[in-house]
């Protein structure tokens, strides 16, 4: 059996726990929105993550699969925040919660997803002990995300955010939730502490290529294959590195109208079809999307070198797969 079809296989059984641990609850309309993102389907590459790192170290992958699906559903929540935020009106090819219901559900359903994600970690069959280090790295972890999240939001209306404050951004926005899912698959396998720190490192390297090449998507994707409008990052003002790079680079070359034209499409809402495909193809002429592109490729390098702890499995050949995945899908 190819990788693929073991990985397909995996987060077949992931995606029936999962959407088990969303049938309970009431009234109808709010389990509804929760289910929303779920059933639209989505990579499930958090849960993947836990359960390859734990079988990969202990041979503890199903004891995984309750962890990696509290981790599905928190990750949903974040999206569903996200949107209202961003007032994107598409996800995964579906209109979003806010758009389908209204933004109180919405609100209302990221909640009870946070709520019901924390009560799928108990589920987890481990000790006591790698029970409270679970909650305690994933209670850090969703806090991570809200500093990432507010840096995100605040970034849109500075024009003098630097390479280094974006990734520390993409970090805690995006890394840090891959990072707690191959740190929590190594403890419920009872992992050494050196293939725990080591696993999170690869998690957190993971992720970032993840949210960097998702940039690289937002400029070059079709948006029939994203699920999103192409060109929603731009309008709502996101300071990517490779729109740091661009501007970097404008300011390099002292080319004063391309800039001007950069910074007044970002964040403009109304900015038309034409404005985002002048910017975009910009973006392509400074070299800025190359740029990106070999930037991921850099932090993939780091995460297959955190796999050298592990003996060689399967498993550990599918978590670098999943490394080259990051950086090579198409949405």
């Amino acid at each position: 059996m190819s990788i693929l079809m073991e990985m397909k296989e995996i987060i077949e059984r992931v995606d029936r726990n999962l959407m088990s641990y969303l049938e309970e609850g009431k009234p109808e309309k709010l389990m509804r929105a929760v289910r929303h993102y779920p059933e639209a389907g989505g990579k499930r590459l958090r849960p993947l993550v836990a359960y390859l790192v734990a079988e990969a170290v202990g041979r503890g992958g199903e004891r995984s699969i309750p962890f990696g699906c509290a981790l599905e559903i928190i990750h949903n929540f974040t999206l569903i925040h996200d949107d209202i935020i961003d007032q994107d009106p598409m996800r995964r090819g579906r209109p979003a919660v806010h758009v389908l219901f209204d933004i109180p559900t919405a609100i209302i359903a990221g909640d009870a997803m946070f709520a019901r994600g924390f009560e799928v970690i108990g589920k987890t069959e481990t000790t006591p002990e790698r029970l409270n280090r679970l909650y305690a790295i994933t209670s850090r972890t969703v806090w991570l995300i809200a500093e990432g999240q507010q840096m995100d939001f605040d970034f849109e209306t500075r024009n003098d955010v630097t390479p280094q404050e974006y990734l520390e951004m993409v970090e805690k926005k995006t890394a840090v939730l891959f990072a707690c899912a191959a740190e929590g698959g190594a403890i419920i396998a009872n992992g050494s502490e050196i293939q725990i720190e080591e696993m999170r490192e690869y998690g957190r390297m993971l992720g970032i290529a993840f949210q960097i090449w998702d940039d690289v998507l937002g400029i070059t994707g079709e948006e029939q294959k994203l699920g999103k409008p192409v060109g929603s990052d731009i309008r709502n003002g996101k300071r990517t590195l490779i729109i740091l790079h661009a501007l970097k680079e404008l300011d390099n070359r002292k080319d004063e109208a391309g800039k001007e034209l950069l910074v007044s499409t970002l964040g403009n809402e109304k900015a038309n079809d034409e404005e985002i495909r002048e910017v975009l193809d910009m973006l392509r002429d400074l070299g800025s999307i190359d740029y990106v592109k070999e930037t991921a490729l850099s932090f993939v390098e780091k995460a297959k070198a955190n796999l050298e702890c592990l003996d060689d499995s399967k498993e550990k050949e599918m978590l670098s797969a999943l490394v080259d995945f990051a950086v090579g899908r198409k949405r």
